[in-house]
């Protein structure tokens, strides 16, 4: 059949467009197939909706497109999460090539049981911000990788230091030092602390009124964590932190038990049957001129509108060393499959936080002190004669013993501190029964009611 062109005109145009529609066509394909075989379109574009730039044009500019996402999991107190975000978000900020996604959880226990979990089934959050005492149970499961070398700090605190390692390594970066016990001071009575015990107990002498229930200095008899620091001042400790042991049997542990026995039996100084709350309240009320108590109790006073100042625990008798508290805190941690581009965006992340401008923010901010010691001559800390005197506090302290180490040396010196200050057992016979109990705990072949109940029984004989 013919078909008259005259009559259908735009047939015309469309045999001639034919040639060039075929070679669109064509064209088309053969950009889509090449595409295809080169990968397609990059994951990072598609993730970020980032316009990659060539090298050639930008090449730091590529490097900044190109998005690192990281996770950071975390258990710590409300003040230092909003802390927390608020420094992860500046990070982001200043490098926009790394993303940080962050995990609050409740509990450490429930934090350390799904970051074990996950890890062990190789995933898991790329750091961790947990307590130091959690980097040795991490680091013996396998979960965490050692601490690298361009984050070892040789201006740690000490204490810090100590309950960071595992057989020798580190397995944490000590962020923050928390809850220590200090020496508080009522300025309305007096505007110096003594330098050391003699003189405490001196004042104490002068001003004691027990008619009124007014005293110079009340202490906490019955907790064993304000006992355990005179062992240090004595210069001994209670746990070998290379080993695992306990020290309980020491020379320090007599002399501190003696010093006890001095100062409430034989010059009866101090007044028994003080228990924590009693001397808190007495020392608001002004009954109590000194007590030692923890640095979290700071925040307490000044609402209380007190005019107070806190030193370091004073020098123990006979010209030893000032007490050590115990020292807890936390840190990060690397999970032991952070590795890559993502393990370096964590290393940046961490030496970020570490910068003594996001250390001093901190302290600002919460009741924790910088885990690092070169920040202690800043301004901001030198003009607060609370926050100066703290960081020499904490610069003394020792690491706080794993949980479960802590819990039996607690309940061996608790139990027996009574019948040494009844006379019913020698200083010396009293440290070897603690070292015995506390190891018989340790192993579960006693228990704390049997101990006390042993103790009942010897009481009752004598």
């Amino acid at each position: 059949m013919n078909i008259n062109l005259k009559i259908f005109p735009h047939l015309n145009i469309v045999s001639a467009m034919v040639p060039v529609l075929l070679i669109a066509v064509g064209l088309t394909f053969f950009l889509v197939s090449c595409n295809l075989f080169n990968g397609g379109v990059s994951e990072e574009t598609q993730d970020t909706g980032a316009q990659v730039t060539s090298s050639e044009e930008s090449g730091s500019e590529t490097d900044m497109n190109l998005l690192n996402e990281i996770e950071v999991w975390d258990r710590v107190d409300p003040k230092e999460q909003i802390e927390l975000t608020g420094s992860i978000e500046k990070f982001m900020e200043t490098n926009p090539g790394i993303k940080v996604n962050s995990r609050h959880f409740r509990s450490e226990e429930e934090l350390i049981d799904q970051f074990k979990a996950a890890s062990l089934a190789g995933a898991g959050a790329d750091i961790l911000v947990a307590s130091l005492e959690s980097a040795a149970i991490l680091a013996e499961s396998g979960v965490i990788k050692p601490v690298p070398s361009d984050l070892i700090y040789n201006d740690l605190l000490g204490g810090l230091a100590e309950i960071s390692k595992f057989e020798g390594e580190a397995y944490a970066v000590p962020f923050r030092a928390t809850e220590f016990l200090v020496l508080y001071f009522n300025k309305e009575f007096t505007d110096k602390a003594p330098s050391n015990f003699e003189e405490l107990m001196e004042y104490a002498k002068q001003v004691n009124n027990p008619v009124e229930d007014s005293w110079g200095f009340l202490f906490n008899l019955t907790e064993p964590d304000w006992i355990i620091p005179f062992i240090g001042g004595f210069q001994d400790w209670i746990y070998d932190y290379d080993t695992g042991s306990i020290s309980l049997d020491s020379d320090a542990m007599v002399k501190t038990l003696d010093f006890l026995i001095k100062i409430y039996n034989e010059e009866k100084i101090l007044p028994y049957n003080f228990e924590y709350e009693e001397i808190n309240n007495a020392f608001k009320s002004g009954k109590a001129h000194m007590i030692i108590n923890g640095n979290w109790a700071i925040d307490e006073y000044r609402q209380e509108g007190l005019d107070f100042g806190i030193a370091k625990i004073p020098r123990v008798p006979g010209g030893y060393k000032n007490p050590t508290p115990m020292v807890d805190g936390f840190g990060f941690m690397f999970n032991t499959n952070s590795y890559g581009d993502e393990y370096e965006a964590g290393k940046k992340l961490i030496s970020y936080l570490m910068s003594e401008e996001i250390q001093i923010l901190w302290t600002q901010k919460t009741q924790t002190l910088p885990a690092i010691t070169s920040v202690e001559d800043s301004s901001f800390l030198q003009e607060s004669q609370v926050l100066s005197t703290e960081m020499q506090q904490v610069e003394i302290c020792r690491g706080k013993p794993p949980e479960n180490i802590l819990r039996v040396i607690r309940d061996a010196v608790r139990l027996n501190i009574e019948n040494v200050m009844l006379g019913i057992i020698s200083t010396q016979d009293a440290a070897i029964k603690m070292q015995e109990d506390a190891v018989k705990l340790l192993s579960g072949s006693i228990t704390v009611e049997e101990i006390s109940s042993e103790l009942q029984t010897t009481s009752s004989s004598d």
